[in-house]
């Protein structure tokens, strides 16, 4: 994927390198600058002119050709971090033949370009019904300027705000390059609107039920056939991040059956759960497995470098997002540029344990469901985008397509647990793997977390952090 970073303030175009120079690990492949109206791409971007109102992108390579950022087409400016999955069927739809690259994210800004009159707000709000993808991205007419992600937070996006200056970036670390502090995440629901923060749509929740598990069923079937086509679409090949859970295994079957070139990825401690099912598992459905086994040597040193990734000192976060980033790096090794994960499983279907205890107040569930649906961007998205993108790899999450989570949406509680005591839940899903290939060991197989399925966890909170320089960094 890429980075975007934009200041608006007064002669903006040191601190503007500086958050570029940051989020290089983002974009290694080119980088670009607008400033007072003119585009500087690559080494150039050292001479543009200073100006109040800067944009800079860092671009990883994915699709197409001349894919430099910023884009322009009239009086229209976008930078963007996306990935359009429907980009195809969009130039199809809205005949547009003037496209000067083979980038996805030119697209983005001719379907606004379309439905562009004048008004900037209006022409966006128009057009991002239209966009399937992971997406964030800033837009410019010359007057206005509007910041705005996908309705999921797939893609990470942060604004702060000091005395003279407001920004935006891809991750938190630019925005503290330039002395900014008070850094929030850009909430889905909302866009940035010339320094204004704007609620632009609601929150999702759950609504009109499946009346009939087989019709549920196999609607879920197609959707998520059609979610993981559509993100391995034109590549050659794709790693998967796998767990040998129900989740990573059924998008490796989905994948296999695709013909998608796809190589799985797994770490652990010698011994660990995860190695175990890794192994067997990809013997079982016949696709080529890479590991890396660690110990408490790789985990401490990987601890501090974790922190700085992720951004945050949350002790499951580290774990977590230490899987990540030591997992993407082993495929960044065999020159891998995108990887899959199963994220959005277990909160679109019910999976963490802590669900079932509420499984005789249902419409509770159903609202701890929506929550954790609605803040996955902060809890968990913008931790795996981050820890991924160290290595230069773009995340990609079939699970959080649209048309996943507004199937899941309908799913009742009946179809996802079956009591106080369920120990496997997810039970349409596991249902549905087991229809598609997986083997039934693994389609019901209970879940256990990333962090405590590699090992890393019981290092970390055995070894690590009673060590006097890491315990007083936690929170």
């Amino acid at each position: 994927m890429c980075s975007i970073v934009g200041i608006n303030g007064r002669n903006v175009k040191e601190q503007l390198l500086d958050m570029m120079s940051v989020l290089s690990h983002r974009g290694p492949d080119g980088q670009g600058i607008y400033s007072d109206n003119k585009i500087y791409l690559n080494n150039d971007i050292y001479d543009a002119n200073s100006s109040d109102f800067m944009l800079g992108h860092n671009l990883l390579s994915i699709v197409g050709i001349n894919e430099l950022q910023p884009l322009v087409s009239n009086n229209l400016v976008l930078i963007s971090n996306a990935e359009l999955y429907n980009y195809e069927d969009l130039i199809n739809q809205y005949n547009i033949s003037d496209l000067k690259t083979g980038s996805d994210c030119e697209v983005i800004l001719k379907i606004i370009e379309y439905n562009y009159e004048g008004n900037l707000k209006e022409a966006v709000l128009k057009s991002i019904s239209l966009f399937d993808g992971d997406y964030a991205f800033c837009i410019t007419d010359g007057d206005d300027y509007i910041v705005i992600r996908d309705d999921v937070g797939v893609k990470p996006l942060y604004y702060a705000s000091g005395d003279d200056c407001f920004a935006f970036a891809s991750e938190q670390k630019a925005l503290k390059k330039i002395g900014l502090t008070n850094i929030r995440n850009l909430n889905p629901t909302y866009m940035i609107f010339n320094d204004d923060i704007v609620e632009i749509i609601k929150e999702k929740t759950h609504t009109d039920y499946f009346e009939d598990y087989e019709t549920a069923k196999n609607t879920l079937k197609k959707v998520l056939k059609d979610a993981v086509s559509k993100r391995a679409h034109n590549l050659d090949k794709v790693a998967l991040l796998f767990s040998a859970g129900v989740d990573s295994t059924l998008i490796a079957v989905l994948l296999k059956q695709l013909g998608v070139n796809v190589t799985l990825y797994t770490i652990g401690t010698e011994n660990s759960q995860d190695l175990k099912f890794a192994k067997k598992i990809a013997k079982d459905i016949d696709l080529p497995l890479k590991t890396r086994i660690i110990d408490k040597d790789v985990v401490e040193e990987s601890f501090c470098p974790t922190i700085k990734t992720i951004e945050d000192t949350n002790l499951m976060k580290i774990g977590v997002g230490m899987t990540i980033k030591l997992t993407s790096q082993l495929a960044r090794e065999d020159n891998q540029k995108v990887i899959l994960s199963g994220q959005g499983a277990d909160e679109l279907f019910a999976g963490y344990n802590r669900y079932k205890n509420k499984y005789n107040q249902p419409q509770e569930l159903i609202c701890e469901l929506d929550h954790d649906l609605n803040n996955i961007y902060d809890v968990n998205l913008e931790r795996d985008d981050k820890a991924t993108m160290s290595n230069s790899v773009e995340l990609r999450v079939p699970f959080l397509d649209k048309n996943v989570i507004n199937t899941a949406l309908k799913m009742p509680i009946s179809y996802l647990l079956k009591s106080e005591e369920d120990n496997i839940r997810k039970h349409i899903l596991r249902d549905v793997a087991y229809e598609l290939g997986v083997p039934e060991e693994i389609a019901y197989r209970p879940k256990k977390a990333a962090q405590y399925g590699t090992g890393i966890d019981k290092i970390i909170r055995k070894k690590i952090i009673k060590k006097e320089p890491y315990c007083k960094i936690l929170k």
